[in-house]
């Protein structure tokens, strides 16, 4: 009986410890889920311990602690960790460069390289088990979505004057910088 009770217990840790890692709560689910594109899925969700946003301007800059990375079949998502869902950074798979993934003793980087930014997104040690093959996770869905029909049929696009990222020309702002694009087009 009492291995019994231990092994109940022993269930019920592990499945918070994944909820923890892995299971958005439930009011960034519901903002998700608006937020999402027709056609969209989400691939991956995962805390992540700080996120690194790296803008072509220092001022522009960011770092975010304790937040959700959400890998999407277009995107990749960084989400503040709060009681609804709250967007701190969002890079369209079209825009990625490189990707690399680095693993030390007590945590892991995931650097992204798009335009001219850099997004570095940090993972604590105890989510080692939820983290393997992310980099081949996320390196797929960015190749899946750049061989879509969804990212051939993207309409005439044009560089942000500002960060270099591909915009549809009809735009009136950068969706990554918010630039004013007006006098463009």
């Amino acid at each position: 009986m009492f291995s019994r009770i231990l092994q109940r217990l022993k269930g019920a840790l592990d499945r918070r410890k994944k909820k923890n890692f892995t299971e958005l709560p439930s009011g960034i689910k519901t903002g998700l889920a608006k937020h999402l594109v027709p056609g969209e899925e989400i691939l991956i969700t995962l805390r992540n311990f700080r996120a690194i946003y790296k803008a072509p301007t220092l001022m522009d800059s960011n770092a975010f602690f304790n937040s959700w990375f959400i890998l999407t079949s277009r995107r990749i998502i960084i989400a503040k960790n709060s009681s609804s869902f709250k967007k701190f950074r969002e890079i369209p798979h079209n825009t990625i460069d490189q990707i690399y993934y680095e693993t030390g003793a007590s945590d892991s980087k995931l650097t992204i390289r798009s335009a001219d930014t850099v997004d570095t997104i940090e993972f604590l040690r105890e989510s080692k088990t939820y983290r393997e093959g992310l980099d081949m996770k996320v390196n797929k869905a960015v190749e899946e979505f750049k061989k879509s029909e969804v990212y051939l049929e993207i309409p005439d696009m044009i560089p942000c004057p500002q960060c270099r990222t591909k915009i549809p020309k009809w735009s009136k702002f950068c969706l990554e910088c918010g630039k004013s694009i007006q006098s463009l087009t």
